[in-house]
C-alpha cells in the first residue's frame, strides 16, 4: 500500500525520520532532483531542498504531531505530517506542492470577467451609501467612511492591475480580522436593514492579528456575504451570522463560517461552485467563489462549503495564523 501511495501521488513526496533525513522518495522527487532513491536514503532533506528552515518543520509536526500545510520554498508549497505504521509513529510525510500559475495571466477574458466583476461590488457599497445619504439628508460619518474607503480600494486595484493581470495576489500586513468582517458588513448594512435581514457575529476576541492583505480578504469577504444576501431572497427566516475562532485541524489556522439560511444547494451545484463563469444567477458572471477561492490560496488558506436544499449555506475559510515561510510577524513575543 505504500508503494501504490509513494508511486500514484502526483506530487514529489518524501518520507523522513524524525531528524529529517530522508527513508523513501517517490519517482517525482527523484526525478525533481534527477538523484535515484538509493542515492538520496540517509541525507538530510534540509540539504536536499538547500533550507535549513525544513529541519525545524519536520521536527515540529513530529513532535506535535500536527500537520503543516503550505510552508513556501522557491516554487514549492511544502506539506508536513506526522507518518505513522501500525500506529506507531516512524517520521513525517512531505508533500511538495507546485505553486499554482496565475489563472488570470492566461486567460484574458477569465481576467477581464474577474475584474468586472471585482469592480462592482465597492462602486455598489457606494452607490448604496450614497442612496441612504440622499434619503436621510443629513451628514453620516459611517456612510462618508464607506465612500471613502471603497473608492481607495478601487484606486489600489487598479494600482495593482496597472503591475499585475493578478489582482488577487496578497501583499501582506498584520491585520485584525473581525476589523475587516465589519467593514465588508457594512457595504450591506442598508440591504440587510431593507430586507429585514437579521445578522449576528459571534467573534472569538482572543482571536491574534494575522498576515494577511487587508483589501484582498475584504474582496474575498464582500463576495462571500454577497452571495449569502442573495441565497435569502424569498426566504421567510431571514438569518445571516459570522463566526470565527481557532480551527483544531489544521493546527495554527482560525476560521471564518458565514451561514446563512437561504435556499441552499445541492451536491452538483456545491460540485462546481468554484468553476469560472458557472452561476445559478439570471445576471450572475458566475467568477465570485472562484475569486474568493484564488484570494484564499493565495494566503495559504482554504475554503470549505456545506450546504443543503432548503436548509442554507455555510461557508468555512481557513486562514493561517503564520505566513507561508512559517513565520509570524505578528507574534509579540
Amino acid at each position: 500500500e505504500l508503494e501504490d501511495l509513494l508511486f500514484s501521488h502526483p506530487f514529489p513526496l518524501v518520507i523522513t525520520d524524525k531528524e529529517g533525513r530522508l527513508l523513501r522518495a517517490n519517482q517525482k522527487f527523484e526525478l525533481l532532483l534527477n538523484r535515484s532513491e538509493k542515492y538520496l536514503k540517509g541525507k538530510k532533506l534540509s540539504e536536499l531542498l538547500s533550507s535549513p528552515e525544513v529541519d525545524a518543520q519536520v521536527r515540529r509536526s513530529y513532535e506535535q504531531e500536527i500537520d503543516i500545510l503550505g510552508f513556501r520554498l522557491k516554487n514549492y508549497f511544502l506539506h508536513f505530517s506526522p507518518f505513522f505504521s501500525s500506529w506507531v509513529k516512524e517520521g513525517v510525510l512531505v508533500i511538495l506542492e507546485p505553486v499554482p500559475e496565475n489563472p488570470f495571466g492566461f486567460d484574458f477574458h477569465l481576467f477581464l470577467k474577474g475584474l468586472s466583476h471585482e469592480l462592482r461590488n465597492p462602486l455598489s457599497g457606494i452607490k448604496g451609501a450614497a442612496k441612504l445619504f440622499r434619503e436621510l439628508k443629513l451628514y453620516d460619518e459611517e456612510l462618508v467612511e464607506v465612500i471613502v474607503s471603497e473608492v481607495e480600494r478601487l484606486e489600489r486595484l487598479l494600482d495593482q492591475i496597472t503591475k499585475s493581470y493578478d489582482f488577487t495576489r496578497p501583499t501582506f500586513k498584520c491585520e485584525n480580522i473581525h476589523r475587516l468582517i465589519k467593514r465588508a458588513f457594512n457595504l450591506f448594512m442598508p440591504e440587510l436593514s431593507r430586507k429585514g435581514i437579521k445578522s449576528k457575529f459571534l467573534f472569538d476576541p482572543s482571536l491574534p492579528e494575522l498576515p494577511l492583505d487587508s483589501d484582498k480578504i475584504t474582496q474575498a469577504l464582500v463576495n462571500l456575504i454577497k452571495n449569502a444576501v442573495e441565497a435569502l431572497e424569498g426566504s421567510q427566516n431571514k438569518e445571516l451570522s459570522v463566526e470565527t475562532g481557532y480551527a483544531i485541524r489544521p493546527a495554527d489556522f482560525i476560521y471564518i463560517k458565514i451561514r446563512d439560511s437561504g435556499r441552499g444547494m445541492g451536491s452538483e451545484e456545491l460540485e462546481r461552485l468554484f468553476t469560472p463563469f458557472f452561476s445559478t444567477k439570471e445576471k450572475g458572471l458566475g467568477i465570485g467563489t472562484f475569486i474568493v477561492r484564488e484570494i484564499v490560496k493565495g494566503h495559504g488558506g482554504e475554503v470549505k462549503v456545506e450546504s443543503e436544499p432548503g436548509k442554507g449555506t455555510t461557508v468555512t475559510v481557513l486562514l493561517p495564523m503564520k505566513r507561508r515561510d512559517g513565520k509570524n510577524p505578528c507574534s509579540r513575543r
